[in-house]
């Protein structure tokens, strides 16, 4: 699934988040949230999340790739949805993210990312008046062909 789109959605006093309706049964083997690599929540299927992991195992075991390593696999908690296609945001996650009563909820292609609603505002800000140089620089780089 490509996950696409801007959502709101509380956080309930449990700190469970819905997911968004169209998206659940994607996550339906599982969902694995992990400490993004800015100050959000990454949400991944179980099959997206395995390919993270083997992205980053593959590499040679470098510090960089080391510390990569822990930062990504240790603060990532396997769930799975409710019956109500919630889950439960781990509260490691929650303070990492500053997330409070509400999440945005982000679909950003193979994940989704969840956001605490002042810093997204902050992020959409720059990322739309740094689109056109970023389209351009990605328009210059090779494409890869081992995916």
């Amino acid at each position: 699934m490509f996950f696409t789109g801007e959502y709101d959605h509380k956080i309930d006093s449990q700190g469970r988040v819905a997911i968004p309706a169209k998206f659940r049964t994607a996550f339906k083997t599982g969902i694995v949230l992990a400490e993004g690599i800015e100050s959000c929540i990454d949400v991944y299927t179980t099959d997206a999340w395995e390919t993270v992991v083997n992205e980053i195992t593959s590499r040679p075991s470098t510090n960089a790739n080391r510390m990569l390593a822990r930062a990504r696999f240790g603060r990532a908690f396997p769930a799975d949805l409710d019956s109500q296609g919630r889950v439960v945001i781990p509260a490691p996650l929650r303070e990492y993210a500053e997330i409070v009563d509400t999440a945005v909820v982000i679909g950003v292609g193979r994940n989704l990312e969840l956001w605490n609603q002042d810093q997204w505002q902050q992020v959409i800000t720059t990322a739309r008046t740094q689109a056109a140089d970023n389209a351009e620089r990605l328009a210059e780089m090779p494409i890869r062909q081992d995916r």
